[in-house]
């Protein structure tokens, strides 16, 4: 589950924690699923991050 979008948005939220975090989104190497993964200055900004991805991974 490579698109284009989710990269794009990968891009997006990464250049939003500008230096101060990180994003690896991934799939999973062994089960049927993308793994996303987040870090940020705060707990409640590396959660808002997460969502944000996980819910574009369910809807493409």
């Amino acid at each position: 589950m490579a698109s284009d979008k989710l990269w794009d948005a990968v891009k997006k939220e990464e250049e939003a924690l500008a230096g101060k975090g990180r994003v690896l989104v991934r799939a999973s190497g062994t089960e049927a699923l993308m793994r996303v993964m987040v870090e940020a200055e705060s707990e409640q900004a590396a959660q808002d991050c997460a969502q944000r991805l996980a819910d574009l991974v369910k809807s493409v």
